[in-house]
């Protein structure tokens, strides 16, 4: 596991030093986030579709449940590492399935719109706190602060979080719809599944998680102290006139995958008379739940492979290519408008290969810039990366609303412009190719 995280992400470890996971209680803490985020930020898109919303309002309010993300940084001033780490762990993780329960609850009455969107805003705070006591309550426990394994725990839940979710959650709301001839009652039964499998989760951490063996004479760090610093490094990294190629290529990478996703799933489910597929749940379950999950892990793991034989500065542009690639396939799709479900899933098997390539170079790019090169923090890195996710997607229900399917995924493949040109920026950084030189195995994790 070492040595994958360290090729997938670049970051600089000893990769002699053995680190010892906690398995018993780990992977349920990741998988737990892992639901949490994909009930976030995915599963809302089905159900508001279901439900009858439109887009525009649909992607607008999604995108504002980020904004917690974005700022992470702040709200990690108020988790500071200690004893007190598993309490917020178990604390957010019930008030997460009191949300869920919530927004199950609110489905079936007159105001679901607005009691979901309030349930979901509590679950994205829930959800950002629940991720930073994880983080310090991890690195802790594994003693030796291996940030890579971490991510690489991330990745991997998230995954198979989007293939529980998706796959088999979405199908079953899909098949409640059917028995129940009522779509409120079918995905607020869905969403009390999720609680279900979550409580048991919950109930397994309360037993296994561990007492943190923290000193409690630790020096504690003032709240004020902690937000200056947070603002000097964020100023800093605006004045630096050598960070504007990485602060570019963070935001605009990711551009024609960051409009293309949410709008994706909302094309798949819409009517053949508003343009889209037509897909029942169940189908789409087994397309974007299912078949394109495997095609995220395949296009990562050939991402890796390349990065590991070939270094980063030669793959980056056969990787930004990849990235502009998946608009093309929804452009076909909206034109052909094909019934085959085989070849509509062969389709989305594409793309979703091509946005884990790329997003393989992305992420390389994100720990170098903050862990090699040192221009910032990388909890400041991926706040900037949440707001570059966050900006496109609240705006691509309104644009696909304004422009219809078809010219939406032409002006997303043109936007691919601004993926090749930030990562011809970020190819002539001469630190980057020295840095990919070095033997790895000298490197040491910066804290």
């Amino acid at each position: 596991m070492i040595k994958i995280s360290h090729h997938l992400f670049n970051s600089p470890i000893d990769l002699n030093h053995e680190v010892k996971v906690p398995w018993k209680w780990m992977p349920t803490l990741y998988l737990f986030k892992g639901l949490t985020f994909v009930m976030l930020f995915y599963f809302p898109l089905v159900i508001f579709k279901r439900m009858g919303v439109d887009n525009g309002t649909t992607t607008f309010f999604i995108a504002w449940l980020m904004l917690p993300v974005a700022m992470r940084p702040v709200l990690s001033i108020f988790v500071q590492t200690g004893h007190r780490n598993r309490l917020w762990i178990l604390l957010s993780e019930a008030l997460i399935i009191l949300s869920i329960a919530g927004m199950a609850h609110a489905l079936k009455s007159a105001w679901w719109q607005e009691g979901s969107i309030m349930c979901l805003g509590v679950m994205a705070i829930a959800h950002v706190f629940h991720d930073i006591a994880i983080d310090k309550f991890s690195l802790q426990a594994i003693k030796h602060h291996r940030t890579s394994s971490l991510r690489l725990f991330k990745l991997t839940f998230y995954l198979l979080s989007m293939l529980l979710v998706l796959g088999i959650i979405v199908m079953i709301g899909g098949n409640l719809e059917v028995v129940n001839r009522s779509i409120r009652s079918s995905w607020s039964t869905a969403c009390y599944c999720l609680c279900g499998i979550l409580s048991v989760v919950l109930l397994w951490h309360i037993f296994m998680i561990p007492q943190s063996g923290a000193d409690d004479r630790e020096r504690k760090i003032r709240v004020s102290d902690m937000f200056y610093a947070c603002l000097n490094t964020s100023a800093d990294l605006i004045r630096t006139p050598s960070s504007w190629p990485g602060i570019l290529f963070l935001s605009m990478f990711l551009l024609p995958c960051t409009l293309l996703t949410p709008v994706s799933i909302q094309f798949m489910l819409d009517l053949g008379s508003s343009g889209g597929l037509a897909l029942s749940p169940q189908e789409f379950g087994y397309v974007q739940g299912t078949v394109s999950v495997f095609g995220l892990i395949i296009g990562g793991m050939l991402g890796i492979w390349l990065l590991q034989k070939v270094g980063f500065s030669n793959t980056l542009p056969l990787m930004a290519f990849a990235t502009c690639i998946p608009p093309l396939f929804y452009i076909y799709l909206s034109y052909a408008l094909p019934t085959n479900i085989g070849w509509i899933a062969c389709c989305a098997f594409i793309t979703q290969m091509a946005c884990g390539f790329g997003l393989c170079a992305y992420m390389h790019y994100l720990v170098y810039y903050s862990e090699v090169k040192r221009v910032s923090t990388y909890a400041l890195c991926m706040s900037l990366a949440t707001v570059s996710v966050m900006i496109p997607m609240m705006l691509s229900g309104s644009l696909q609303q304004a422009l219809g399917y078809r010219r939406f995924f032409i002006l997303t493949t043109l936007l691919g412009i601004c993926t090749l040109i930030t990562s011809a920026l970020v190819m002539v950084d001469k630190e980057l190719t020295e840095e990919e030189n070095k033997p790895t195995e000298k490197k040491t994790i910066r804290q």
